[in-house]
Formats: C-alpha cells, structure tokens, sequence
C-alpha cells in the first residue's frame, strides 16, 4: 500500500493586484492554518516520505509551514508542473517516485486536486484552501498507479471541520 496526502495550499493575499498570481503570498489567516493543519496531521499520523510542492509562492509557503508543525524534515521538492497540473500529469509525477517513497504529500491548486481525489480515491472531497485529503492506494509500487486507483479516502482534515 501506498499512502498520498493531497493538499490545497491555504487562504492567500488578494489585495496586491500588482502581483502575478504565482507570485501572492499567505493571508495571515493561511499562515495560522497551515500551521494548525501541520500540528493536527502530527497528532494523527507521521509525517509523509516527501514532501512535493507547486512552485507558487502560496504553496510553498504553505508546504513549509506544514512541514514544520508536522515534523517533516527532508527536503521539500518544488515542481513546476504542479502549478498549472492536469490529474494525468500528477499521476505521471507520483509514477516517476522511487519506491523507497512510500507515503507523499502533494501540495498545490484546484481544480485539479479535487479530480485527483475522485478519480485516485473512492469519493468526492471539496478541497477549500487548506484541506488535505488522504488517499490509500491500493499498490506496491508508484508505477502500478493509474487513473482510477481504486483507493480508499481514508481521512479529510480542513480548517474548518474534519471529517473521516
């Protein structure tokens, strides 16, 4: 079994319309959940094998408070594709992972991490900034993945609510 934590990055800035929208930052309020989120995974399950994030400044940001508050201390990968990702390419990503990895957090944007939930998993999850959904797949090796997965969501942390 492989293990995946899909992660929207939390609530950003929007009152710098110079900026280009790869560029804007946390609100204060993602800062706070991003490192709540991370406190509240570190209670509930260890930290991921990797940790893999868009490059856009927000996700990153996000992804670096996480891992903090979560105890993660490897090297977080930032990959462009997971900017402007489709499903397949993120699928094409996780493939490509050395199977020494057995769980991994994604970090980035909808509406593609919403579809990656449904069609990896065995049900819908709204991803609003912030939530991190949990994905047991099936398989015993990144290269066994496709699309579906027959995988289990197995948990939904968010910052409003959790649900199982």
């Amino acid at each position: 079994m492989r293990t995946l934590y899909i992660m929207r990055h939390c609530k950003s800035r929007w009152d710098q319309s110079n900026v280009q929208d790869i560029d804007r930052k946390l609100s204060a309020r993602g800062k706070r959940d991003a490192h709540n989120i991370g406190g509240r995974l570190a209670l509930e399950v260890p930290p991921p094998d990797l940790i893999i994030t868009s490059t856009a400044r927000r996700a990153r940001a996000t992804a670096k408070r996480v891992a903090k508050a979560w105890g993660y201390k490897a090297e977080r990968i930032k990959e462009p594709r997971l900017y402007d990702a489709t499903r397949q390419s993120c699928v094409g990503l996780l493939r490509a992972l050395d199977n020494s990895v057995e769980s991994v957090m994604i970090v980035g944007h909808n509406p593609h991490l919403e579809e990656m939930v449904f069609f990896l998993g065995d049900r819908a999850v709204q991803m609003a900034t912030g939530t991190v959904a949990r994905v047991d797949l099936p398989i015993d090796s990144w290269q066994e993945l496709g699309l579906p997965a027959d995988g289990t969501v197995s948990r939904v942390w968010n910052t409003s609510r959790d649900s199982s």
